[in-house]
């Protein structure tokens, strides 16, 4: 059996769009799987299939650990100074021992990367021109991982359903991974129904957060018990809309962890959500998904729902600086945050209803 080491420090989001990949590594290839990311970046695989061992960048010992593991490949799915640095100490060890006749008759372990597209991304952005728009990175991880599989003379991977990898939670099926409704009993003390949605407030820059304007008009139109999940500085937003909208809306903002947040989200009907990490979460659960964009574009390859029906998007159209970031701001640099404020309500309306249509068609 192979062994590999992954690696891909953060975001959260990017973690979670390795798990498709990392699982049919292991499932179609027998290759074992070991993942390096940042502090808590890698927590929603855990418990999951994606990944046979789990290291965290900065823990005691880390190099040392990883060289005792005698990897036959590394997967670089970040390739940034850290991840070159891990490369090269893997190697450096290896050919050290090699020449202390230490590990005569080994081979050395093989490094692949992916390709980043840093320079057409920036294109993109500065030009707004669709012919710089670059190809979704699960397609470029999975290009990487079968090149480094050809190298290690294991042969390719497939993948035709990208709805995989992360934990299975109560009324999960495990043969296919789709959620069906289960109990909700543990989220909080409400008694909600079985039906419920989960409203995603977080975001890691403010440009890319769905407005309360937004919020309103979303839960002004619809009925439906949500869950609002997000960390600490999205607390006071959640008091705002629980303040007018009441009972329906159920404040998980702050008080769930990233577990308590995913299982929330793979137990739900369908998800809202700007292009932030649980947004790939619901994808990859394939929940029935609307993304709302702001300041960057799925032109820019990191969409959630790769080859995924189920997920709507909501993108602003006839808008000049749109898309202004590859990443995102804290404020607008127009000052109009048009890319989020111009949504009419009839937009969002017809696409709830298509949301909620998938929903009921999945059942």
């Amino acid at each position: 059996m192979k062994k590999i080491l992954v690696i891909r420090l953060s975001s959260l989001g990017d973690v979670v769009l390795t798990a498709p990949v990392l699982f049919a590594l292991r499932k179609q290839l027998g290759v074992e799987v070991h993942l390096l990311t940042k502090p808590k970046m890698g927590d929603l695989l855990h418990g999951g299939a994606a990944v046979d061992k789990f290291y965290t960048w900065g823990e005691t010992g880390l190099m040392s650990k990883l060289k005792a593991e005698k990897y036959d490949g590394v997967l670089d799915l970040h390739c940034n100074f850290r991840s070159y640095w891990v490369r090269f100490l893997l190697l450096f060890n290896f050919l050290f021992n090699y020449v202390s006749n230490l590990s005569r008759g080994a081979v050395a372990p093989r490094g692949q990367g992916y390709n980043k597209k840093r320079f057409t991304r920036w294109l993109y952005v500065e030009s707004k021109l669709p012919q710089f728009k670059v190809s979704h990175v699960q397609d470029r991880y999975l290009d990487a991982a079968n090149q480094l599989m050809d190298r290690l003379g294991c042969g390719g991977i497939e993948i035709r359903d990208w709805s995989v990898g992360l934990p299975l939670y109560s009324g999960v099926s495990e043969d296919s991974q789709r959620v069906v409704p289960g109990d909700i009993s543990t989220f909080g003390e409400a008694d909600f129904p079985n039906s419920y949605g989960v409203a995603i407030l977080a975001g890691t820059y403010e440009t890319k957060k769905i407005p309360k304007t937004v919020w309103q008009d979303i839960f002004s139109q619809d009925n439906n018990n949500w869950y609002l999940i997000g960390g600490p500085n999205e607390k006071g937003l959640a008091g705002e809309l629980v303040t007018e909208f009441g009972d329906r809306l159920i404040d998980g903002v702050g008080v769930f962890d990233l577990e308590t947040s995913s299982r929330c989200i793979a137990l739900s009907d369908f998800v809202i959500g700007g292009d932030t990490g649980f947004s790939h979460v619901a994808a990859t659960y394939n929940k029935p998904l609307l993304v709302i964009w702001g300041s960057t574009d799925p032109g820019l390859g990191f969409a959630a729902g790769f080859n995924n029906n189920n997920v709507l998007h909501l993108i602003t159209k006839d808008l000049s600086c749109h898309p202004c970031s590859k990443l995102g701001f804290d404020t607008c640099p127009k000052g109009h945050f048009r890319c989020m404020k111009g949504y009419s309500a009839q937009e969002i309306k017809l696409l709830l209803q298509k949301l909620q249509a998938n929903s009921l068609g999945g059942r």
